[in-house]
């Protein structure tokens, strides 16, 4: 049997890092770096965040007023950015515990399997988050202690998911036309 991807590394393997740039277009990378900073900010604002509710909590009996509101949008964000940048540069984790005993073009089914699965689930979760998001616009809603308001976070997610659902289909149509 032929495979055209390598083996998977065993245990103890040294593996070179992804080449983060390889292969891509400008605009690509571009896009890349402008949502590792973007990561990157949440991350750290996340990290800022957690240090300001503890240290107040344990040192002055005060904790951060919405930190907890502050952390688990921080996290949104960070997901929902990290999403379509992991679907287009394909980076998304995967267990390969078929590949070896199964031929080429029955891994390339799966391949396009799973982007069809992926890209319908994306959109039906991109429906429900945007009609969340028009829900809580119509009706006010926002967190409890800051008052931010929820429907930008909502739509934020119902247009990542939606983005990836046009990556995956993107992938899956250039999958289909090379055979890959």
């Amino acid at each position: 049997m032929s495979h055209d991807l390598p083996p998977p590394p065993l245990p103890g393997d040294k593996v070179p890092p992804p080449d983060p740039g390889g292969g891509t277009t400008l605009p690509a990378s571009i896009a890349g770096r402008v949502v590792a900073y973007v990561v990157a900010a949440a991350l750290f604002a996340l990290m800022m965040v957690t240090v300001v509710d503890v240290a107040g909590r344990n040192l002055m009996n005060r904790p951060l007023r919405g930190g907890y509101e502050l952390s688990g949008l921080l996290l949104l964000v960070m997901f929902f950015v990290a999403l379509p940048a992991a679907t287009l540069a394909d980076r998304h984790i995967t267990v390969n515990l078929i590949d070896r005993a199964v031929s080429t073009r029955t891994l390339h089914l799966l391949r396009q399997v799973y982007r069809l699965v992926g890209a319908l689930v994306m959109v039906v979760l991109c429906i429900f988050a945007a009609r969340w998001g028009n829900q809580a616009a119509r009706f006010g809603e926002v967190t409890m202690f800051l008052r931010l308001p929820l429907s930008p976070f909502f739509h934020f997610a119902a247009a990542s998911m939606g983005l990836t659902a046009l990556i995956l289909l993107g992938r899956l149509a250039a999958g289909l036309r090379r055979g890959r």
